[in-house]
């Protein structure tokens, strides 16, 4: 997906990053993909990533060699306090171990400046979540075994010395009181149905046999990303939260703007 495409689309962490931004840190950076997207739309945006996977950090390193990417845990973040505008988290904390999540976003609030803010995204409680991929080697253990053996994340993690965890789908509800007191949250965006989590199964085959540049493998992926922009509210497959760090305690789900329209300011 391009950056104008990324910049349309309020599922995607662009929409929620304004030209004037001076700094963001994105936990879990994988490969680099959004570091590169935003060193190419701000050029002057100090960039730091940090992500699990050894392989994945020097990837991101040649990628974006001019960030500030380290290999770690997103729950111990080596960074100073108060060092970012903007701290991404896109689809991380659902790989999280449970009794690690609080202290994930603790970490990513500690490491933002006043007032700045965080753009988090993760799988939603909707009506297809148990299509989600990334759980067959819980659900169907023997099956994932025979056929699939140990899958790349498995051996990244493996690597890193942590364990694979299932793959949590959050309630809105539960993604706000995991989030603790200090924010203000400023929009609650839903996307995606079926066709993101049947687009992740159809392109397991190619990623697994080395053709990750297949045509076939795009074309599933711009068509993923289009219903992914769509709004399924409450069954839809994703949510993204956007939240300002505040001096005070979060706001009560009543008084928040919640499902605002509105991009973040």
């Amino acid at each position: 997906m391009d950056n104008k495409t990324n910049r349309h689309n309020r599922m995607e962490p662009m929409h929620w990053i304004p030209d004037h931004a001076s700094s963001l840190l994105d936990v879990g950076c994988n490969a680099g993909d959004l570091l590169y997207d935003c060193r190419q739309q701000y050029p002057d945006m100090h960039l730091a990533g940090i992500d699990i996977n050894h392989s994945a950090v020097e990837k991101a390193k040649l990628k974006v060699p001019d960030a500030d990417i380290r290999q770690g845990f997103g729950f111990e973040l080596p960074f100073p306090d108060g060092q970012f505008e903007y701290v991404t988290c896109i689809e991380v904390i659902e790989h999280v171990p449970k009794e690690y999540r609080a202290l994930l976003t603790s970490e990513m609030q500690r490491v933002l400046a006043p007032g700045g803010r965080l753009v988090l995204r993760c799988p939603h409680a909707g009506l297809f979540s148990w299509l989600d991929a990334q759980n067959f080697r819980f659900r169907f253990p023997r099956i994932y075994g025979a056929v699939v053996g140990e899958g790349i994340r498995d051996k990244h993690y493996r690597k890193a010395g942590e364990e694979l965890v299932w793959h949590h789908h959050f309630t809105r509800q539960e993604l706000v009181g995991l989030m603790g007191s200090g924010w203000e949250l400023e929009t609650c965006q839903f996307g995606g149905l079926v066709f993101f989590p049947i687009s992740d199964i159809l392109r397991w085959p190619f990623y697994r046999t080395g053709r990750a540049n297949h045509w076939m493998v795009g074309a599933l992926q711009r068509i993923a990303a289009a219903e992914f922009g769509m709004d399924f509210g409450g069954q839809s497959y994703g949510i993204l939260l956007v939240l300002r760090k505040t001096p005070g305690p979060m706001h009560s789900a009543e008084t928040v703007r919640g499902c605002a329209t509105t991009p973040a300011p």
